[in-house]
C-alpha cells in the first residue's frame, strides 16, 4: 500500500431510519475525513436530519449515491461493484447487515453494534426478522477480516451468542460531538409546549428501551412533585405496538407526557439544556450515545444497570435497576429536591463525556482499518484505555 489509505465506506445508513447507527457513521466520517485518508462513501439520496453536503464536499471524500437498501439481496452486488470501481485498500461497514462476501479481493472491517435481538425477550421471539438478523450476523463474522464493536458489553455478547472472541483492539467506543457540551453562561431557547420541569429521554420507541418504566415512575412521582413532566424523544418502530402510549392514557398522564418524533439537532440541544434530569432505562444496549450527550450537556443522568449503559456512564450517572419503577421515582425525586447532588452528578458526567470525543473514536477506528489493510495482526491492537 502506498500513499493515503483508501477506504470504501458503506454509508447508506446515514439516514433517520437507522437512528443511532446513522448518527455514529456520520460523526465518525466527519472525523476520519480530517485525517490523511481517501474516503469513497456509498451514501443515501435522502439523509434526513444528517446534512451530508459539507462532508461530501471535502477534497478527500468521494460520494457514490445509492438507493439500494442496506438489508437487501442487491446490497452485495452494490458493494462488489463499488470495490471494483474504487479499488480500496479496505472496506469499512458501519452496520454489519451489509457486510459483503469478498473472498480474496479486499479486506473488510464490519461493526456489530449490539445483540439486542439475541438478548431481548420481546424482540427475539423467533420472528422472521430476528432469525434473518442472526443469520446476517453469522455471515458478517465469517466474511469480515475484523469485527469491531462499540463496547465490552457487545464483545461479551458476541462471545456468548456466536462463540466469537474479539481482541481488545476491536472495541471502538462511540463519541460525543462538541456541540453537546454546555458552555458557562450559555442560554438556549426553550421549546414551546413543555411542562415547567421535565424528565428527558432520547431513544427509538422499541421494547428494549424500557420507556414504560419511566411512565410508571412519573405516576408515582406526582404525589411529591406534581406537574413534573416527561419528554420522550424518538421515532416509532412499526414492528412493535405502542404499549407506552396506551400506558400514558391508562395512567391519566397525557397532559404531562410529550412524545416528539422528528426533532432536529437544534431542538434536541434545547431539550437537553432545559431538562431537569435525563433518564436512560434500557434493558440492553450496545452503547447508548444519548447518555454521553446528556452528560456533555451537564445534565444529571439516571441510567439503568444494563452492562453497556454502565460502561458508557463510567461512574458519571446514578444507576438504577432497570425494571423497578419505584427506584426510578426515588432517584428522580432525589435529583429534583437536592440541587447540590444534581449539580455534582452533572459535573461528574461532563468529566466522563470530555474524554469520549469522536476524534478518539476516529483514531482507534483508523488504527484498526490500517492494520487490516496492511495485513497486520489485528490481535496486536491495544484495548480501550
Amino acid at each position: 500500500m502506498t500513499g493515503s489509505l483508501r477506504i470504501l465506506v458503506d454509508g447508506r445508513v446515514m439516514q433517520d431510519r437507522h437512528h443511532g447507527i446513522g448518527r455514529y457513521t456520520y460523526e465518525l466520517l466527519h472525523e476520519l475525513s480530517r485525517r490523511t485518508v481517501d474516503l469513497v462513501v456509498l451514501c443515501p439520496p435522502d439523509s434526513g436530519r444528517l446534512c451530508l453536503g459539507e462532508l461530501m464536499a471535502r477534497g478527500n471524500v468521494r460520494a457514490v449515491p445509492s438507493r439500494v437498501p442496506v438489508a437487501s439481496l442487491r446490497s452485495q452486488w452494490v458493494l462488489a461493484r463499488a470495490v471494483q470501481r474504487a479499488r480500496p485498500d479496505v472496506v469499512f461497514v458501519p452496520y454489519h447487515l451489509s457486510t459483503p462476501a469478498l473472498p480474496g479481493r479486499v479486506p473488510v472491517v464490519s461493526v456489530v453494534h449490539d445483540c439486542v435481538f439475541e438478548r431481548d425477550a420481546v424482540a427475539r421471539g423467533g420472528s422472521a426478522f430476528s432469525l434473518a438478523y442472526q443469520a446476517a450476523t453469522r455471515l458478517a463474522i465469517r466474511s469480515a477480516v475484523a469485527i469491531a464493536v462499540p463496547s465490552e458489553a457487545t464483545r461479551d455478547d458476541l462471545r456468548r451468542f456466536y462463540g466469537t472472541e474479539l481482541p481488545p483492539g476491536c472495541v471502538l467506543p462511540h463519541g460525543v460531538g462538541a456541540r453537546f457540551f454546555a458552555s458557562p453562561g450559555q442560554s438556549r431557547s426553550r421549546p414551546p409546549g413543555l411542562p415547567a420541569r421535565y424528565i428527558l429521554h432520547v431513544g427509538a420507541r422499541r421494547p428494549h428501551k424500557n420507556q414504560a418504566v419511566l411512565v410508571e415512575a412519573l405516576a408515582m412521582l406526582q404525589a411529591r412533585h406534581p406537574g413534573v413532566g416527561l419528554v420522550l424523544v424518538g421515532q416509532p418502530d412499526p414492528r412493535f405496538p405502542d404499549e407506552v402510549g396506551r400506558l400514558v392514557t391508562t395512567l391519566g398522564l397525557s397532559d404531562l407526557v410529550r412524545r416528539p418524533v422528528d426533532v432536529d439537532d437544534t431542538t434536541l440541544l434545547d431539550l437537553y439544556a432545559n431538562a431537569a434530569v435525563f433518564a436512560y432505562p434500557s434493558l440492553v444496549e450496545g452503547f447508548g450515545m444519548p447518555v454521553l450527550e446528556a452528560m456533555a450537556a451537564g445534565l444529571a443522568v439516571v441510567a439503568s444497570d444494563a452492562q453497556a449503559v454502565q460502561e458508557v456512564a463510567s461512574g458519571g450517572a446514578l444507576i438504577v435497576p432497570a425494571r423497578q419503577p419505584g427506584a426510578w421515582a426515588q432517584a428522580f425525586g432525589q435529583v429534583l429536591t437536592e440541587p447540590r447532588f444534581a449539580r455534582h452528578l452533572g459535573e461528574c458526567g461532563q468529566a466522563v463525556a470530555a474524554g469520549r470525543t469522536w476524534a478518539c473514536s476516529a483514531e482507534r477506528t483508523l488504527a484498526l482499518l490500517t492494520r487490516v489493510a496492511t495485513g497486520a495482526d489485528v490481535t496486536a491492537g491495544e484495548g480501550v484505555r
